[in-house]
């Protein structure tokens, strides 16, 4: 867990060297005024995982078991979580952070699920060079486990957690529907408290670092003078002196906190969603295309895509085209490079969703014939 760890507090120092204003606004994760803690999830999130901690490290057999098993599943939920990596990621990239980046998919019609939202940050994760949480998550995330015990399809001996109803879990390339809690399960939950203790600490030592003002460079949207307001308790917010003028007069903007209240406030600014959302499409495809292919999973991608066609603005459709094409030949190429025939023959179900989507939305932009007729040999 050595080189994990190392990982996660390089990832926060580098987001806070690169761009410090940014990286407050990880840090507050503002969506809106509110109480302080119940604005956000990631508190509870914290006390609830710390509770669960004491009783897992007091009790012994199926009870252990059973705590084990909700602070692994209640590990793995939060999005606040998985919005403050992918977030600081994107800081660390030159990119916007976002209190929204894992929180709805596609066309907004549902809520992210868990495997979603981890493969989408997983892809991030490789841009920013933190191969080691890849391989945390990768190897300790089993979502048949977290499955099982949210839906009660499980069952308890006192040696071996037995899943039902659901798929096998692979477990050195075997499928099996059971496992010693001693040898595969517990090891894996001390590995979480840890990752957790470690995420815990760095964000909330973030937090209290700003004993005082401090000014900085920012964009909001344009790059400006701001002061990030600390004090006894930390992070107060952010103000932008002068930034707003009302009936003649010049305003403060931003966004601090009021004791009185404990919330954060929102003050002369204003949150326009399409243009956020412009922003961060944008920035997403920018992404893309300095990316030389796709290394740990597509699902961002293709969410990102299924986004851009709903919003129907021709040169964000051009571009994704340009990146469904671009992906597509480059597993094209594999595959005629290929020289193992088994393998070759697995490579059109990656292949084809990318043309057949490119087909889809960018027919009427740009000339698809060629690529109709790589699609039509695939389908013959």
């Amino acid at each position: 867990m050595e080189e994990v760890i190392n990982d996660l507090e390089i990832l926060f120092q580098e987001a806070k060297d690169i761009n410090e204003f940014d990286f407050v606004l990880t840090l507050l994760n503002y969506r809106g005024m509110g109480t302080h803690k119940l604005m956000t999830n990631l508190y509870e999130w914290f006390d609830a995982i710390e509770f669960y901690k004491s009783l897992y490290l007091e009790l012994t057999g199926k009870e252990k078991t059973r705590i084990g098993a909700l602070i692994y599943s209640t590990f793995f939920e939060n999005s606040d979580f998985y919005n403050i990596i992918g977030s600081l990621c994107n800081v660390k990239l030159g990119f916007k952070p976002s209190s929204y980046l894992y929180w709805k998919t596609k066309k907004y019609e549902r809520l992210l699920g868990i495997g979603e939202k981890q493969e989408a940050l997983l892809e991030l994760l490789h841009d920013a060079d933190k191969k080691n949480i890849i391989n945390f998550f990768n190897e300790n995330h089993y979502k048949e486990i977290r499955n099982t015990f949210f839906h009660s399809a499980y069952a308890l001996s006192d040696t071996d957690y037995i899943l039902h109803d659901s798929e096998p879990i692979i477990i050195e390339n075997l499928g099996i529907s059971s496992f010693n809690v001693e040898e595969f399960f517990y090891p894996r939950i001390e590995k979480i408290l840890v990752f957790f203790t470690t995420f815990k600490k760095l964000y909330i030592d973030s937090f209290s670092s700003y004993k005082e003002d401090k000014e900085v460079i920012g964009c909001f949207p344009m790059p400006t003078r701001i002061t990030i307001m600390g004090g006894v308790d930390g992070l107060q917010g952010f103000r932008i002196k002068n930034s707003v003028q009302i009936y003649g007069e010049w305003h403060d903007s931003g966004i601090w906190y009021n004791e009185l209240y404990d919330m954060y406030e929102g003050h002369n600014i204003r949150f326009n969603i399409p243009n956020i959302e412009t922003v961060e499409v944008g920035e997403q495809l920018t992404r893309y295309e300095n990316k030389d292919d796709i290394h740990q999973s597509d699902v961002e991608f293709h969410n990102l895509v299924e986004k851009i066609s709903d919003r129907k603005r021709p040169v964000e459709i051009e571009r994704a085209t340009k990146l469904l094409l671009k992906f597509g030949d480059l597993r094209h190429q594999k595959m005629e490079k290929e020289t193992n025939a088994f393998k070759k023959r697995s490579y059109p179900k990656y292949i084809i969703p990318f043309y057949k989507k490119a087909i889809q939305i960018g027919s009427g932009l740009l000339d698809m014939k060629s690529i109709q007729g790589k699609l039509d040999k695939f389908t013959e």
